[in-house]
């Protein structure tokens, strides 16, 4: 599969409308996700995880998103399949725990938009994991997430945005706790030129921390 970033339009629990209130960015590569929620009138952290998304299913592309790392300290699974809209966006559907619902089983659909835009010195896509299980960083062309879980209280995420024309990271968000997160400045350049040269299951130093690679893409 193709690295990818990104960006949910709309969420809906049936029979409900749909509506947005999260500015929503997805991390896909190889095997592996990472996926940041921010609420828009609070700018705090909805929901944030990463885990292994494995395709189940081609026809229809039918996928199961695990919970390695999670804000919520959700651990089930959710499986859901993708239909393709007329303007290309793609239509998740599946069932999950409804947060505002007592956490219910309820049917959703959300609908996801490609935001992938190719860095021009064209390095590659990844996702590392630290080798505790805790954190997980991860670029797709000029996207970068980073997310830490330290307790089932602690969470901590940053997103930064490249700005190619001025080649500088800018912040897009970043936990009050975000300490432990690494900014783009200081480790991109780093793990881009190792990952040049790797296969998932590698690993990378980053301050002292390991770190395996858990996706790389060089699309």
């Amino acid at each position: 599969m193709p690295s990818q970033a990104v960006q949910r339009i709309s969420i809906r629990w049936l029979p409900e409308p749909a509506y947005e209130d999260t500015d929503t960015i997805a991390l896909n590569v190889g095997r592996y996700f990472i996926d940041l929620r921010i609420t828009k009138g609070t700018q705090t952290i909805q929901w944030s995880r990463a885990g292994e998304r494995m395709s189940l299913e081609t026809e229809p592309p039918t996928f199961r998103w695990t919970h390695i790392v999670d804000s919520l300290n959700l651990t089930v699974p959710d499986d859901a399949h993708l239909e393709k809209l007329p303007n290309g966006d793609d239509l998740e559907i599946g069932t999950t725990p409804c947060p505002h619902k007592n956490g219910v089983p309820t049917d959703y659909e959300e609908v996801w938009r490609d935001v992938t835009k190719c860095n021009t010195d064209n390095m590659p896509s990844w996702i590392i994991q630290s080798t505790d299980g805790r954190t997980f960083i991860g670029k797709v062309g000029v996207i970068y997430l980073a997310i830490h879980k330290a307790s089932d209280e602690e969470f901590a995420a940053r997103r930064e945005d490249l700005k190619p024309q001025h080649g500088i990271w800018e912040c897009k968000f970043e936990s009050e706790n975000e300490g432990k997160m690494p900014k783009a400045s200081a480790v991109v350049a780093l793990i881009d030129k190792k990952a040049q040269k790797s296969v998932d299951g590698d690993l990378i130093s980053i301050d002292g921390v390991d770190f395996v690679f858990r996706g790389v893409s060089q699309d």
